[in-house]
């Protein structure tokens, strides 16, 4: 497949390694290229981890518009499901139609997390290509790709909330007497 590296049909991440690829995958001997050949290893690796939230977002993305559509006209097929009868009387139970709807929220929520994911890599990845030097990025870099392989922390989520500042994360403190 010999695609041109500027193409309109490709998503961020591919975009970007390809563009890495095509600038440093190639050993020529020179003494920088081992340094290059490292920095598309760092492109590549956050390209793997950009490419699977992005099939992970959009499989949640159209269970989360299925299940969207099914909350919205849920309403007119349980009217329907009793016109007909035929033991379809659990269609009307608000139990169900809870369920649907949980569903539709769990998606979206999944959507939101993993899309938040995939643009930190892509952005992480955009840094790594418009590095002059490798300098202190490399370790930022590797720090963002722990905190990112950690996962998703129940207890954490639960029990701080986060603040943005800086780019940086740090949790929210607790104020003292009367909001």
């Amino acid at each position: 497949m010999n695609e041109p590296i500027f193409s309109p049909n490709k998503t961020s991440a591919r975009l970007l390694v390809d563009f890495a690829a095509a600038s440093w995958a190639e050993p020529s001997g020179e003494s920088g290229r081992e340094t290059d050949r490292r920095r598309y290893l760092l492109v590549y690796d956050l390209y793997i981890k950009a490419r699977s939230y992005a099939v992970i977002n959009k499989c949640a993305f159209l269970l989360a518009i299925l299940f969207s559509i099914l909350v919205i006209v849920w309403p007119s097929i349980a009217i329907v499901s009793s016109d007909f009868g035929g033991g379809l009387k659990f269609l009307e139970s608000a139990v169900v139609q809870t369920t649907v709807t949980a569903l539709a929220a769990l998606c979206f929520a999944v959507y939101a997390h993993y899309k938040k994911r995939q643009m930190l890599v892509e952005n992480l990845m955009r840094q790594a290509v418009y590095l002059d030097g490798p300098g202190d990025l490399v370790a930022h870099i590797v720090a963002e790709m722990e905190r990112i392989d950690a996962g998703f922390s129940f207890g954490d989520w639960a029990g701080k909330k986060d603040e943005e500042k800086d780019g940086q994360t740090e949790p929210v403190r607790k104020r003292k007497g009367p909001a």
